[in-house]
């Protein structure tokens, strides 16, 4: 029964990672938050309810653990320790690039304007060229995101814990 129940959410998390993917690669044909919002939600609010689960089955574990990652990790094989850290890596180059190019401020439209709004107040004023890579950039920052968290998820959920709470990466 446990083994059912953990594979299903194992497959649901795998095929969360697959729309992330296939949300990033559309982020390059001109697909924007704004375009696949609803879509986007549902890959945001998918990820807590697919952790809220490995927390509790978990929650000795990490409580007892110094690092939390000590208790997820636990059992998966290396690579798969490895590709999630690549995948959290690549995220947060995003993310870092992002808040670069968009001088830490959100693209929008204003009165007819492209231009980079920061809390009400803008930043500067784009060609519609730039405002469309930007929010193609946004969007790419949120996917690789959902990649990162759906990866570890993945992992988590298909293979099976060891009785040992050694981290198995090095």
């Amino acid at each position: 029964m446990i083994s059912v129940f953990r594979r299903s959410l194992a497959f649901v998390s795998a095929c969360a990672l697959v729309a992330a993917l296939i949300v990033y690669g559309i982020s390059f044909l001109g697909a924007t938050m704004d375009a696949v919002f609803r879509w986007a939600m549902f890959l945001h609010v998918g990820v807590f309810g697919l952790f809220l689960p490995m927390y509790a089955v978990e929650y000795s574990t990490i409580r007892n653990s110094r690092f939390v990652w000590d208790a997820i990790w636990r059992g998966i094989p290396k690579w798969g320790v490895r590709a999630s850290q690549i995948v959290t890596l690549i995220f947060a180059a995003h993310f870092v690039l992002f808040l670069v190019q968009s001088h830490a401020a959100s693209p929008e439209i204003k009165d007819g304007q492209y231009v980079l709004n920061n809390h009400g107040q803008i930043v500067k004023e784009l060609t519609e060229a730039q405002y469309r890579w930007l929010k193609g950039c946004e969007l790419r920052l949120f996917a690789t995101g959902w990649m990162s968290f759906y990866l570890v998820l993945t992992l988590y959920w298909w293979f099976p814990r060891r009785a040992s709470t050694e981290m198995t990466s090095a």
